[in-house]
């Protein structure tokens, strides 16, 4: 019952976070990617997901489109 209860609520903030992404595909006109980073749910444009990078958060072949396309749970299209 408890496993039940967090795939819902992990299932309602993907969702919250693909929502989101949309919104903002719409607002700014640039693709929002929705990434889980440390165990929370992310929505980055592809500039912060860069500044990511260079700080070493992320992985440097994270840059190649193909890679973050396999890494990221959504993409804004």
């Amino acid at each position: 019952m408890i496993d039940l209860c967090k795939r819902l609520i992990r299932f309602l903030r993907v969702r919250s976070a693909v929502r989101h992404a949309d919104r903002m595909r719409k607002l700014t006109g640039k693709r929002h990617y929705v990434i889980q980073v440390f165990g929370k749910i992310r929505v980055y444009d592809r500039q912060h997901i860069n500044l990511l990078i260079d700080r070493g958060v992320f992985s440097k072949r994270l840059r190649d489109f193909t890679e973050l396309d396999r890494f990221c749970l959504y993409i804004s299209k």
